[in-house]
Formats: structure tokens, C-alpha cells, sequence
């Protein structure tokens, strides 16, 4: 088949998942031949050598979401799912990926999780996947601090059986969007049916680990504060090892100030050292010190920060950005 007869093929194929988020209502037509135009000059692009799936382009323009993608492609059996994704891309094999499968409904553990557990593939090669295939990000929970306020709210959206059941958490309501925490894509579908029952509401959704939500999960449906994370969470490790922060006036950045503090506690506390509070002015002071002795000496103020262990130290790492 020479290389016009496949680009016309796979514009059809385009155009057929188009009319299906017509079919369902979701779209217009115009708003495929405007999708289709994006995606033409993107492929043809250079510099954008990855092809954009048909349906993440309309999530780029707020067309649809991604349940609304996740929806429409699994009722019409036009779903890529990861297994398939990690075998097309020469991730892992066939043999691998099946094994992992069966590991993980026996365990009863999400695919996902189960992969990242034994290695198999990278925290940031799954990151890369999951927003390649659905459009959504995925996040360690300690990214999250829970707000007491929203849990009565929260928890009537989302009561702690179908929580477990699903392995759904709410994690936060911020104006008219809750925001949740799933750990399997097909937990999309359901979120999607739940967000019927309320429709007040906006319903967004990002991937977590399992150990997050089994964290996560005692905090939210319990009346008093849940535990600091346990300490066998390597996957909250190295999302928080791979955290960095750019600060340009310390005296005015305080919040970021605050979430590198959050951040550097719990990660002392996973790695061995016993907790402690209160240490968040000192913490401050020392920021706001190497702030300036590094803008002294490199006449830059963009300084970014990051974390180092050495067994169980914990260093926290500045250098000038340019």
C-alpha cells in the first residue's frame, strides 16, 4: 500500500471515530473537520513526530472529555487499552504483559500498580502512556493535602462501598469540580455514570497509585486524620524525590515555601527518620538564606530546589536557573 493510500485509510478511520462522538451528541461535524485539520498539521509537523490521538485532540479544544473519550471508544469496541499499548509499542511482550495480568487479579491489585510494583516499566514511561492513551495525568497522592472541610461534600458524592469497590477516591472540591483519584482506566466509565446522579458538579479525574489510595482512602472516610503514609510506598518515594520547585522571591513564595517543607518531612519520615512538627519557620529561614547567598554569588534569582538522600539523610539541593 503506498504511503497516500494509508494516509487516506487512516483519515477515514479518523473520520468513522468522529461520527461516533456525533452519534452520541457530544460533537458537530464541523468539529471533526477542525480536529482533523489539527491533527493534519501536526503530523505534518517536524517537530511533533508522535501521533496525537483523534479524540485526546478534542479534549485539547474542550470539545469533550475524557470520560467522554473512554466512554465513546469502549461502547464502539474502539478502545486501545494499555495491554495492547505496551505490546504495539515494544514496551514489554506479550508474555510479560499477560503475566502481570494474572498477577494482578490475583493479588487485587490494578494493572497499573501491579506493573509499577515489579519494575516493568518506568514511573515516567507510565506517566507518558496513560496521558498518550486517556488524556490524564498521573499523580502521586502525596501531591494532595486533604482539605477537612470538603469531606462531608466529598464523601455524599462518593460513599466509601463504591469507593473500595472501584478503588475511587474524592480528593478535592474546589468551586463546582470534584477532582478524583483512580487507579484503573475503567474506572472511568463509572465516574461517568456517577456524575449523572450529579450533575451540579464537574466531575475530573487522574490516575494514582494503589498504595496512595489505600493511604488516602483511611483519611477521607474516617473522622480523624489518617497516619502519615507507611513506609513501604517506593512509588510515593520517587514521585517525591523527582519533585522541584523554582523559587524567584522567597518572601513572597510562601506557599511553595510550604509545600517544599510538606514534601521534605514526608520524605524523612519514608525513609526511616522519626516524624517531628513545627519546624516549618526554621525550614523557611534556611530557605530564604541559600536564596540569597545563591543569588549573591550567580547574580540569578530564579533558584530551583530538589531533594537528595544519602541513606537516611535528606539534603535539600539548590542551583541557579539560567
Amino acid at each position: 500500500m503506498s504511503y497516500q493510500k494509508k494516509t487516506v485509510s487512516k483519515m477515514e478511520e479518523t473520520l468513522k471515530t468522529g461520527e461516533l462522538f456525533v452519534k452520541e451528541g457530544l460533537i458537530r461535524f464541523d468539529d471533526i473537520d477542525m480536529a482533523l485539520s489539527i491533527q493534519a498539521k501536526r503530523q505534518n509537523s517536524l517537530r511533533l513526530k508522535k501521533k496525537r490521538l483523534f479524540g485526546m485532540i478534542l479534549c485539547d479544544l474542550n470539545l469533550i472529555t475524557p470520560m467522554d473519550t473512554y466512554y465513546v471508544l469502549h461502547k464502539y469496541h474502539k478502545l486501545e487499552s494499555i495491554q495492547s499499548a505496551l505490546i504495539s509499542r515494544n514496551m514489554l511482550s506479550m508474555d510479560k504483559v499477560l503475566k502481570a495480568e494474572e498477577a494482578s487479579q490475583s493479588l487485587h491489585i490494578p494493572f497499573i500498580s501491579q506493573l509499577l510494583k515489579n519494575k516493568l516499566i518506568s514511573i515516567s514511561d507510565m506517566q507518558t502512556l496513560l496521558f498518550d492513551l486517556f488524556h490524564i495525568p498521573f499523580r502521586s497522592i502525596s501531591d494532595f493535602i486533604f482539605n477537612e472541610k470538603a469531606r462531608k461534600k466529598l464523601v455524599q458524592v462518593l460513599e466509601t462501598p463504591d469507593s473500595l469497590e472501584h478503588r475511587i477516591l474524592p480528593l478535592v472540591l474546589k468551586n463546582d469540580t470534584v477532582l478524583f483519584g483512580i487507579t484503573d482506566p475503567d474506572n472511568l466509565l463509572f465516574l461517568r455514570q456517577l456524575n449523572t446522579q450529579f450533575p451540579q458538579y464537574r466531575f475530573k479525574a487522574l490516575f494514582i497509585p494503589f498504595s496512595g489510595f489505600s493511604w488516602f482512602s483511611k483519611i477521607i472516610y474516617n473522622s480523624s486524620p489518617g497516619p502519615s503514609p507507611p513506609r513501604e510506598t517506593p512509588l510515593e518515594l520517587s514521585f517525591l524525590l523527582s519533585f522541584k520547585t523554582t523559587i524567584t522571591d522567597p518572601e513572597q513564595e510562601t506557599a511553595s515555601i510550604q509545600t517544599l517543607y510538606e514534601r521534605y518531612e514526608l520524605l524523612r519520615h519514608l525513609i526511616g527518620n522519626p516524624e517531628r512538627d513545627n519546624r516549618h519557620k526554621e525550614f523557611n529561614a534556611f530557605i530564604v538564606l541559600t536564596h540569597r547567598q545563591i543569588t549573591r554569588e550567580y547574580k540569578s534569582r530564579c533558584i530551583e530546589f530538589y531533594f537528595k538522600t544519602e541513606d537516611k539523610d535528606l539534603h535539600v539541593m539548590a542551583f541557579p536557573k539560567r
